[in-house]
Parts: C-alpha cells; structure tokens; sequence
C-alpha cells in the first residue's frame, strides 16, 4: 500500500529529474545543432551536406541508447541490492561531469579545421560520439532505479498517477532543456557572425551551464530522497548476463504483450526529440540570426502537449483501467488530429512547413490524447513488479534504448533515402525548396509508420493488472 511519508520524496525525485532531463534536453540539442554547424562550415548548407550531417548524427547518437542497452540490466539489479538512492546519485553526478566533456567538441573541430575540413569533421564525430557513450553509461543508471523507486512506493490505486508524473518530469524537462540549450545558443550569438573561430567559443560555453543544473539536481536526491534497504545479495557486472536478464524481462509473459506499444513509442519519441530539432535546424538555414527560434518551436510546442494531461490521463486510468485508458487515446489521436488540422487548415494553408506555428498548434489536440500513451503503459509494467522492482523496470529501459535506436538509425534511413530520391528524380521540386520538401516528407512518413505499430500493438493489449 502507497505510504504517504514517501509522498515528499517522490516530488523530490521528480524535480530533480526535471532537472536532469533538462540537462539531457540542452545537451541533445546542442550536440545535434554542433554537427550541423560543422558539417555546414565544412561543405557548405547543400542537399549533400545535410545528407551527411544526416548520416552523422545517426552514427553518433546512438552510443548513448548503446551504453543503456548493455548497463541498465547491472544497475537495475544494483539498485534492488542498495536501495535506490545512491545509484540516483551516481547517475545524476556522473551526467553533470559528462557535461563538462562535451566542452571541447566545438573547440575541437575549429582548431583543426586548418589540417583539412573532412579529418576535423571526422574527429569531431568521434569525439561526440565517445562522450555521448559515456553519457549513456551514466543515464542508464538513473532510470530503472528511479522508476523502481516510484513503483515501490505505489499501488493500484495510483501508479498510473506516479508514473504521470514522472513522465512529466521527463517531457517538460526534455522540452525545458532543448528550449534552455537552444536559447543559449542564441544568446551567445553562435549564428551572429561568421568567425569560425568565436563560434566554436560560443558554442563551448553552453555545456558547463547546463551542468550546473544536474548539480543542483544531486543536491535534491541528497537531502530530498532516504537510503532505503536493499536485498544485500551479491551482483557482478556482465555484459552478456545483465543484457540477457533485462531482455528476458520483457519477454515473459505477463510483460511481452507490452513490447510491441513500448518499442514503437519508444522509436516514435526517440526519432522525433532527435530528427524534430535536427530537421528543424536543417530547414531555417535561410534564417539567419533567427534560425535557433525557428528550429526549436516544433519540438517544444509537442513535448508540452504531451505532458500537460498526463496526470489526468494517470488518474483517469487509476479510476477506469489502463486498456480502457489506451484505446481511448488511440481513438482521439485521429479524431482530433483530422479535426484539429480541418479547422487549422485556412490559417496554414499558405506555408505548410515544420516552422509555422498554426501548423503545429493544429496538431496539438492530437497530442493531448497521445499523452495518455505513456504513463498508462508504465503503469502496467509497474503491475508486473514484486520485489525487483529496479530489476523489472531495468527491462522496460532496455526496451525504450532498443526502441530509440530503432528510431534514430531508421528516420535516419528514411529520411536519407527521401533525400536520394529527391537527387535522382527532382520529384519533390527544384532546388533548395525540393530538397528541403523531401526531408520533411521522409521525417513525417517515417513517423506516421510509427504510429501506426504503436496502434496495432495497443488494439492486442487485454485488460488485467
């Protein structure tokens, strides 16, 4: 039974992974933004050169998902074994340190740009992709015991509700920090000048303020969360073990009818927090000093109507059932989606593009029912949960990297390929304006395919807890 004693602790824990999130939010943005930039100062801002910057970015994104895949399994088991919070603390910790080791990324790249453009690029990727890797390390240990934390101190009667507030804490703190890392980005005036040189500085002095958050972060698990008890049973660290056992968690039965609506999503949040902001970038390239405005305000409009009704979805599902609850989701997406761009239509009709802000407001509605997605499927994961419950929860993390890779490496492909298909047939336009036209289209056909996994998986799922 949820005690309530525990109910500071849990806002405590959601705060500070507000902050974290906004850290993770900021540094994403960044480190997209950061390729970009170099890809552009390295060949140019033409079709070839978005198409690499394409098929970087996807390289180097997914060590983070890597390094969760093969960790979280070791600290799911960890924290079951000593409680929760240090473990928290490690994650949040050692994220705040990572931070500081993307510092030199840009620096990097503008001092050996004089050696050759292509090897500076080259480094450069490698670079962020190494330290991308050790942030995935360090964020795999956050997750499974944060969740196993909140599933601990919950019951039926209001998982959903705990799980929506963490969910919040997530979206709100992805949305905070790609608007925090965005902004300072264009507070610090990277696209005011021309200077290669005062560029890379600018862009440099964005990641240890971002890392100040995750401190003040670490200062809340501290004094906000209790050293809770573990099991005190003997662990090791194995590749093979730990990522078999997170695995084989999410195949039993009373958990593989989720793997198909978590993988998708998954797929479905990953491809479009990474490719929502790369893609925006790559579009506003005509936009000067107002380019960081335009790119950030597709994702950040979303991620805000994802997470403003999670709670009442979570509460709804408490009271109803979490398959009542999804179906329900899944029946307004389309409703309100057709009717929210019917209505949306004469106001964005003139400029159908990833920027216009009439478009995206449009596609609001649908995202309110999307939000009941989420929190609900965490909760009935959380159900299957008896005593491991960073162990279980360690499964459902294993799942979301597998999914988020899925969705980075495969919008990356497909948007590519759109791209290639533009080059040979010019079928989307001419020039700048087809090449951006078959980005975009290849961004939104990848997501609708998402979509529509996620749907078919969700319409299997039975009720029960």
């Amino acid at each position: 039974m949820y005690k309530n004693n525990h109910k500071k602790e849990l806002i405590w824990l959601y705060l500070s992974t507000f902050l974290l999130r906004t850290g993770f939010g900021g540094s994403i943005i960044l480190f997209d933004w950061t390729l970009v930039w170099a890809i552009e100062n390295s060949l140019g801002g033409d079709q070839i050169a978005s198409s690499f910057s394409i098929l970087l970015i996807s390289i180097s994104a997914i060590t983070y998902y890597i390094a969760e895949i093969i960790m979280t399994g070791y600290y799911g088991k960890k924290s079951d074994k000593t409680g929760a919070k240090p473990v928290i603390m490690y994650a949040t910790f050692g994220s705040a340190l990572v931070l500081i080791l993307y510092f030199p990324a840009s620096l990097i790249f503008a001092s050996t740009y004089t050696v050759g453009v292509v090897f500076s690029l080259i480094l450069l990727t490698i670079y962020l992709a190494v330290i991308h890797f050790v942030h995935g390390i360090f964020a795999s240990a956050k997750v499974a015991p944060s969740l196993g934390f909140i599933n601990k101190y919950s019951d039926d009667s209001n998982r959903s509700l705990h799980m929506a507030w963490y969910d919040n804490a997530i979206l709100y703190g992805r949305a905070a920090g790609i608007l925090f890392g965005g902004f300072l980005w264009i507070i610090l005036k990277v696209d005011h000048t021309s200077s290669l040189s005062m560029q890379s500085v600018a862009i440099a002095k964005t990641y240890p303020i971002l890392s100040i958050l995750l401190l003040l972060a670490l200062a809340m698990i501290y004094f906000g969360l209790s050293s809770i008890e573990g099991n005190n049973e003997e662990i090791h660290y194995s590749i093979k073990e730990d990522t078999r056992i997170a695995l084989n968690i999410m195949l039993q039965p009373e958990r593989k009818k989720l793997l198909l609506p978590w993988i998708s999503i998954a797929a479905l949040l990953g491809s479009a927090s990474l490719w929502g902001p790369t893609v925006s970038f790559i579009l506003s390239e005509d936009a000067g000093e107002h380019r960081g405005y335009e790119a950030l305000l597709p994702i950040l409009i979303i991620l805000i109507a994802l997470a403003l009704p999670a709670p009442l979805w979570g509460v709804y599902a408490d009271r109803n059932g979490n398959v009542k609850t999804l179906k329900l989701g899944l029946l307004g997406m389309p409703i309100f989606g057709i009717l929210g761009l019917l209505i949306g239509y004469p106001y964005f009709h003139d400029d159908i593009s990833i920027g216009n802000i009439n478009l995206l407001l449009s596609l609001v509605p649908a995202a309110l029912f999307f939000s009941a997605l989420i929190p609900v499927l965490m909760s009935a994961l959380g159900d299957t949960a008896e005593e491991t419950h960073g162990e279980v929860m360690s499964g459902y993390h294993f799942i979301i990297a597998t999914g988020e890779i899925i969705g980075i490496l495969g919008g990356g492909i497909v948007i590519g390929l759109f791209s290639i298909i533009q080059n040979l047939t010019g079928i989307f336009g001419v020039g700048s304006d087809g090449y951006k036209l078959s980005i975009l289209i290849g961004f939104g056909f990848f997501e609708i395919l998402l979509v529509f996994g996620m749907i078919f998986g969700i319409l299997k799922l039975q009720e029960g807890k």
